[in-house]
């Protein structure tokens, strides 16, 4: 089971080598602190992501509930990956 959640929700950041999650940090300028928890420290990092696809002017075509429960699911997301570190 707890194998099924780590694929349903990848780490934000993790090595292309091994796919161990790799904790990276912006800064104001430059590059940014990237920890690995692998050996793989010169690996290039992916980011993963689950992406919600919106067009032009399709949120005001819908009715006002579902506009809001959109909105309301994106906002919990965003700050359910921040707690994590996952792409939930």
């Amino acid at each position: 089971m707890l194998e099924g959640l780590k694929n349903r929700f990848p780490p934000l950041y993790e090595c292309s080598v091994c796919g161990k999650p790799v904790q990276v940090m912006k800064l104001t300028e430059g590059e940014p602190v990237k920890r690995f928890s692998c050996e793989h420290t010169t690996a290039k990092i992916w980011a993963n992501r689950k992406v919600t696809l919106r067009g032009k002017g399709t949120l005001e075509e819908m009715p006002a509930p579902r506009r809001a429960a959109i909105r309301l699911t994106m906002t919990v997301r965003q700050f359910l990956s921040n707690l994590t570190g996952r792409s939930v």
